[in-house]
């Protein structure tokens, strides 16, 4: 298991992925994070940022001041 504490925390769906595994990517504090998937068990709110350098938006669904657990299937649970 591991556990993270993040004061911010943005969940993007992995467009590299293969459609069965890792299809998440959570930005904990700056880190990118890969995993399979993930419960949210406390208030959450879409956000978006505009990245320069791909000259596009990005949207996610954001976490303020939480904890992340990932188990061994790395299945994140955000509380």
């Amino acid at each position: 298991m591991e556990y993270i504490d993040a004061s911010l925390v943005r969940i993007r769906f992995n467009t590299e992925s293969d459609g069965k595994q890792l299809l998440w990517r959570l930005v904990a504090d700056g880190k990118e994070i890969l995993v399979n998937s993930i419960r949210i068990l406390v208030p959450s709110y879409t956000s978006s940022d505009w990245l320069e350098d791909k000259q596009t938006y990005k949207h996610h669904i954001s976490v303020k001041n939480c904890k992340i657990t990932i188990n061994d299937t790395l299945d994140a649970v955000i509380q």
